[in-house]
């Protein structure tokens, strides 16, 4: 059994994306054209260069539940949750997390939400793979690792993973 489970970003997600995509472009506009190009400055659009290019390897593109884990696939970057070590999942309220996490590293709304945001309730680190604000669900693993992950079938999701790891107890 191998199920996906694909991302669709929301138009607050695809707005903060055009925000962010002009900005950088007026900034890349004003380097080139306004200043005389030095070392400063090339250093600096290196490493606007280096933020955006990790940035667009980390969106999220989708979630995938077979046999024995649970996978969160990114452009370049895959994170594998084993079935065996997922204590609760479960869907996240629509205002639970929105309020009270602090994105600390990683993107907010370009191209998504992803990276490691900071839980102000809790002070614990949630690792967030999402694409919209909305349809979230939380992952927790026996070493209290959290995760989120944005899906338009939440509850189909949630049942598929709950459903693999009890036929995965039941093996081993």
């Amino acid at each position: 059994m191998e199920i996906r489970f694909g991302y669709k970003r929301d138009k607050r997600c695809k707005r903060l994306t055009a925000v962010y995509l002009l900005l950088l472009s007026a900034i890349l506009s004003v380097i080139i054209f306004m200043v005389d190009f030095g070392y400063m400055e090339a250093w600096l659009l290196t490493v606007l260069g280096a933020v955006l290019a990790l940035y667009i390897l980390s969106i999220p593109r989708y979630v995938k539940v077979d046999d024995e884990f649970l996978e969160i696939h990114c452009i370049v970057e895959m994170t594998r949750i084993d079935l065996r070590d997922i204590v609760a999942i479960r869907r996240a309220e629509p205002g639970e997390y929105s309020n009270r996490l602090i994105c600390t590293l990683g993107s907010y709304g370009f191209f998504g939400y992803f990276g490691y945001y900071l839980d102000l309730k809790e002070w614990d680190f949630i690792k967030v793979y999402a694409t919209q604000r909305r349809n979230l669900v939380l992952i927790e693993d026996i070493y209290e690792q959290k995760y989120i992950v944005s899906c338009r079938e939440a509850d189909r999701l949630i049942a598929t993973a709950v459903q693999a790891r009890a036929a995965r107890q039941q093996e081993g």
